[in-house]
């Protein structure tokens, strides 16, 4: 229920944000201050993937669609079998998720992505609110990952053991309600 909670918000925010920054910058390339010295926003039209690789079109764009849907479906696919490992994994992988759905809406609905947050400061592509929790999100991924992930499969190993040895005893206990059963018939 977390992820689905983070991964719809990060669609929604993603995609009103892409609204306003079109209805405010009506032309590509427009841009208005921000925070002067620091963000601008600057309308940009990215045919390609993540800092505009494989832009262009045509092939190109099937790759970065096949790309995204089979990202897309092992994020779904670990969420749903490792859902309740560690809260940090559910939040990232959420995160991703959200940020990919929203800049696939933009692929199909437009055939590009809606970019609109330039940096001054640093010279760095311009992007939006989904590439944020894509890149917020694989940040926490790679803290769980190093902090978490040998602690959760260790808990994980140790649950699956005393749910197997609960097991048993279950077993143990209905093959001898069934000897002392046969012995007084």
């Amino acid at each position: 229920m977390l992820a689905a909670i983070i991964a719809v918000a990060a669609v929604i925010l993603d995609q009103i944000t892409k609204i306003i920054a079109v209805a405010n910058l009506e032309y590509l390339g427009a841009s208005a201050s921000f925070i002067p010295g620091f963000m601008r926003f600057q309308r940009y039209h990215n045919d390609g993937g993540a800092w505009s690789m494989f832009g262009g079109g045509g092939w190109k764009w099937f790759f970065l669609i096949a790309i995204s849907t089979l990202a897309i479906g092992a994020i779904v696919f670990i969420l749903v079998k490792y859902y309740k490992r560690h809260t940090l994994l559910t939040v990232s992988l959420a995160m991703i998720l959200g940020g990919a759905v929203g800049n696939m809406i933009d692929r199909f609905r437009l055939g590009y992505v809606i970019d609109f947050l330039h940096t001054e400061f640093i010279k760095f592509p311009t992007f939006n609110v989904a590439d944020c929790f894509i890149t917020v999100g694989t940040i926490l991924l790679a803290v769980y990952i190093i902090f978490y992930e040998t602690k959760a499969e260790q808990q994980a190993k140790a649950q699956k053991a005393a749910l197997e040895a609960a097991a048993q005893g279950v077993e143990c206990q209905a093959e001898e309600v069934n000897k002392e059963t046969t012995e007084n018939e």
